[in-house]
Parts: structure tokens; sequence; C-alpha cells
């Protein structure tokens, strides 16, 4: 895929990444310790993402998080992500879900904005003629409204 084509599928993409942070929300706010949902919320759902595939505004914010969670090296067979998440405090893990949500809810509001946008463009295109002001002289009702009587 060139470069020109992966710009113009980025707004193709939006839905398909709302979805993968929503996923990630709803295991953040599942059971369990905040911990573990991390790990959940990110192993499986976003740390497959790239950078470049999140809008421009958000890849430092994406990749300081990604940064963070692949920060501690791995023992045995424990993932990156498992092994960094299990060496940090509880309110270092819940900083990290915060961002998690932040992305989501900046993401979901970018889809917002352009799909509002996109309607104003549309109705503008599509807009009737404005009303006029008509004098009160002819008092004999319209056509359309007399023939049922």
């Amino acid at each position: 895929m060139t470069a020109k084509n992966k710009v113009e599928n980025k707004g193709s993409c939006m839905p398909h990444l709302a979805e993968r942070f929503e996923a990630a929300v709803s295991a953040l706010v599942a059971e369990g310790s905040v911990k573990d949902r991390l790990v959940t919320a990110y192993s499986e759902n976003l740390d497959d993402l790239e950078s470049s595939d999140l809008p421009q505004s958000l890849r430092s914010k994406f990749e300081s998080l990604h940064a963070a969670l692949h920060s501690a090296s791995p023992v045995g067979k424990e993932p990156s992500v498992r092994a960094t998440i299990r060496k940090m405090s509880r309110p270092q893990a819940g900083k990290h879900a915060r961002t998690i949500l932040s992305l989501y809810t900046d993401l979901t509001a970018r889809g917002k904005r352009s799909t509002a946008r996109g309607k104003r463009s549309t109705a503008r295109g599509k807009r009737s003629e404005p009303l006029r002001v008509v004098n009160g002289k002819n008092k004999k009702a319209p056509g359309f409204i007399s023939q049922g009587t």
C-alpha cells in the first residue's frame, strides 16, 4: 500500500480503531485488579497497533503508552507487557488505564466532529430555498388546502 493510499484509507480505519479502543476500555472496567485489566486491555486490543494507524494528533500519546508498557524485560515466556505491568504500582497502572480511556475519547470525539462536518457540508449542498415574506392582500386559501372542503 502506498503512502497516499494509506492516508486516503485513514478515514475508513477510524471506526475500526474506535472499536479496538472500545474493547480495551470494556476490559478496563471489567472485574479484577487494575493490573490484570490493563494487561488484558492492552495485550488483547492495542498491542499490535502501530502509532501510524492513529490520527497524527494521538500518535505521541500512544507511542508513550506503548513505550511505558514495554519497558521491562520479560522473564521466561512471559510477554513484555505483562512483565512491565507486574512491576508497576497500582497508581501507575491506573494512570496508563486512564491514558487508554483518554485516547478512546479523543478518537471518538474526532470521529464525531468529522461526521458532523460531513453532514453540515451535505446539508449546505441540498439547502432549500429561503422562506419569502408575502403580503396579506391575497386572503384566499391555497388550492391544496381548500380542495378537501
